[in-house]
């Protein structure tokens, strides 16, 4: 065994300890058995990470002119990689006041902005790891 993580260990002399999983610990272990035939076994890990979100831009505030166009972006990570898909709160262009869905992808982008575009935009990114995870986004329309 070659490493200097403190965090593996090997037990009994043939079990792999990893204590502390970290995203980069993923791929491929390769145990290596010397006897008259030379045998390799391969073990994959993979660390599944519940997701996580942020906004473009950061302050989670985007203001668009009137019949201008306008994008608003949300960045996911985590593993499996995060779905996400975008609601407008209250006060939608449908005269709900429920949250509407309106698009899919890290990208919104809203085309001939009016007034009623401005509000509260909300990002929700889910990998079927923990929870989803949600973010609110602000558009201001001049």
């Amino acid at each position: 065994m070659v490493t200097r993580d403190e965090r593996v260990r090997l037990i009994d002399g043939y079990n792999l300890e990893i204590t502390e999983l970290e995203p980069q610990d993923a791929g491929d272990y390769v145990c290596q058995i010397s006897d008259k035939i030379n045998k390799d076994q391969v073990h994959t890990v993979e660390i599944l990470v519940p997701p996580s979100i942020r906004a473009v831009p950061t302050s989670g505030q985007s203001t668009a002119r009137k019949g201008g166009s306008v994008t608003l972006e949300c960045k996911a990570s985590g593993n499996p990689v995060p779905s996400i898909h975008w609601t407008k709160k209250s006060g939608s262009a449908t005269g709900s006041t429920s949250p509407t869905r309106i698009g899919e992808g890290p990208i919104l982008t809203l085309e001939r902005v009016d007034r009623q575009h401005a509000g509260v935009y909300q990002c929700t990114a889910d990998n079927g790891v923990g929870e989803p995870v949600f973010l609110d986004m602000r558009l201001d329309v001049l």
